[in-house]
């Protein structure tokens, strides 16, 4: 090659001169260049070579110093404004690349990158300037992740050399630490250690504390000896303390933690401290619907239902009582050791108004009391302060009562006996209708046994007759007792309206009933006329004959 001079400059091939100066450097081969210069879009590296080469500005993370040396990478021998061009991008690449396969080529699989993008497909990562795709179905955790500047860590699935493309799964990174994570565990603790752990989230039936990477459930009746209703009061987020490891399931990776078995059981020494009839301090520390949770001692809390709160008030709620924080005596109504439970009352401190509510109010006394209440049925009276009777609507008289209020208001007085006392069920049945005497009473003094009646028939059935007599009372002539003789078909001998005479057999006042008979009305009748001969004659002179004649009905 003819050298150049300053006399043969004009005539001197430029290309020839920078193929020249190229030597063995071929496209596509990555050498190290000097940056000589940088102006507003290249930096000037010089590679070796008798001429120097340009790379875009753009392809450097920060503008390149002079001096500052690079991997680049010649592109081709085109010329661009008389010089070659190379790359810094291209360079970094293809050693990422070469990197990549190398290490991958070694059986590395785990791998660490940052999100470029995401799609509804998946998200294009960059693993130290290797590209790889995530599908979504592996995404993880990092399926809300669009972009990021943090590196997360993967697990390389599929590799094309020839496409240069790379599939990683975040999924199976998680699984293979967790499965990690796990056989350290199990290798370290078993059932009974007692180990560090952070309350990392609470859920309604405990708490999930993590334990060297793993989440081990601390349920909500483990946590205290006493009933927990809010986690946050025993626990703190991000708390550390130590915690005694019940169970170990292996085959589902389940760790069951307590925190309460770290003290003794305070329910074995139950029996020696507290026993049924005591009265006991306590403090109301939880108030439900049905009641209030005391505490009595330091780890141990007794129940006290609504129920037992009040003797005379049925439905008492535990917040007319008691506020959270009070403290108060209790008498201790049970204890079972075997369910930490101990049944507490309050009502018991005071005595029972209902053991001595039959001297207050005896059997059969009358009394004058303002109606409380009306319902359906019957009438609420109150004898006294929290106790109350009630008249049923079929002791409010003898006659049927089909609308209470209309015939009774709250708040009137009215007058009753009591009938019936229930100590055991709180109830004392009265009665207003008891006050006088019943109608069938009345009927039973009006007609005793063997009284003559008089009546017409208004009913005719298989069984007998109905007859009303003249006060609108009706009684019934069974059939056995309509004659003397065998009556088949009353309805062949009596008709609706007809005229009877009768005798009162017996009025039943519970069940209602007046039994008439026709057949001793002719057998008393009969009887009445004997006397009477008997009366006007001597014995001496009456005949068989003139009894047959009577018994006949032959009055002569």
């Amino acid at each position: 090659m003819t050298p150049m001079t300053e006399d043969n400059y004009d005539t001197i091939d430029m290309a020839s001169v920078a193929d020249s100066a190229l030597e063995d450097i071929q496209p596509g081969m990555i050498v190290k260049g000097e940056i000589v210069t940088v102006d507003s879009g290249y930096a000037y590296v010089n590679v070796g070579t008798k001429s120097d080469g340009r790379v875009p500005l753009e392809e450097f993370d920060t503008v390149p110093k002079v001096g500052e040396v690079y991997e680049v990478k010649l592109m081709n021998r085109k010329l661009v404004d008389g010089v070659y061009q190379f790359s810094r991008k291209a360079a970094v690449a293809e050693k990422s690349w070469k990197d990549f396969i190398e290490s991958y080529n070694k059986g590395n699989r785990e791998v660490k990158g940052k999100i470029k993008s995401s799609n509804d497909k998946g998200k294009i990562l960059s693993l130290s300037g290797v590209n790889a795709f995530l599908p979504a179905s592996l995404a993880a955790d990092l399926k809300s992740v669009s972009s990021s500047d943090e590196e997360y860590f993967f697990v390389v699935k599929d590799v094309d050399k020839k496409k240069k493309s790379v599939l990683v799964s975040r999924k199976d990174y998680i699984e293979e630490l967790n499965k990690k994570k796990w056989e350290d565990f199990l290798s370290k603790y078993k059932e009974g250690d007692i180990v560090k752990g952070e309350v990392v989230k609470f859920v309604e039936f405990g708490a999930f504390v993590r334990i060297d990477g793993i989440d081990a459930l601390l349920h909500r009746n483990d946590m205290s000896w006493k009933k927990v209703f809010k986690q946050r009061k025993i626990l703190k987020l991000g708390e550390v303390r130590d915690f005694v490891i019940l169970s170990i399931n292996r085959d589902e990776l389940k760790v069951s933690l307590g925190l309460k078995q770290l003290k003794e059981d305070p329910w074995l020494a139950i029996a020696q401290k507290f026993n049924p009839g005591d009265i006991v301090k306590g403090k109301v520390v939880t108030i439900t619907p049905v009641g209030a949770f005391v505490q009595i001692d330091e780890d141990i809390e007794g129940f006290v239902a609504n129920s037992e709160l009040s003797w005379t008030k049925s439905n008492a709620n535990v917040k007319d009582y008691f506020s959270k924080g009070d403290e108060s005596d209790f008498v201790i109504l049970s204890i079972e050791p075997q369910d930490k439970k101990i049944a507490l009352g309050f009502k018991q401190l005071s005595q029972n108004p209902w053991e001595t509510i039959d001297e207050r109010f005896p059997i059969d006394s009358i009394w004058k009391r303002p109606i409380k209440k009306i319902v359906k049925f019957g009438l609420f009276v109150e004898l006294e302060e929290g106790i109350d009777g009630l008249i049923h609507v079929s002791d409010i008289s003898w006659d049927e009562v089909k609308d209470l209020n209309k015939s009774f208001k709250v708040g009137q007085e009215v007058e009753f006996k009591i009938l019936e006392i229930h100590k055991d069920e709180m109830k004392i049945s009265c009665g207003m209708k008891q006050l006088t005497k019943s109608p069938w009473e009345l009927i039973k003094e009006k007609y005793p046994p063997r009284t003559k009646v008089h009546g017409t028939v208004s009913g005719i059935t298989q069984f007998g007759l109905f007859v009303k007599l003249a006060d609108d009372v009706e009684g019934l002539v069974h059939i056995s007792e309509t004659s003397r003789n065998r009556i088949e078909k009353l309805e062949e001998h009596f008709k609706i309206g007809d005229p009877v005479d009768a005798v009162v057999l017996d009025v039943d006042v519970e069940k209602k009933r007046l039994s008439l008979s026709i057949k001793h009305y002719e057998i008393m009748s009969e009887k009445e006329e004997v006397n009477k001969i008997l009366k006007k004659t001597s014995p001496n002179t009456v005949t068989i004959g003139d009894i047959i004649n009577i018994e006949l009905g032959d009055k002569k």
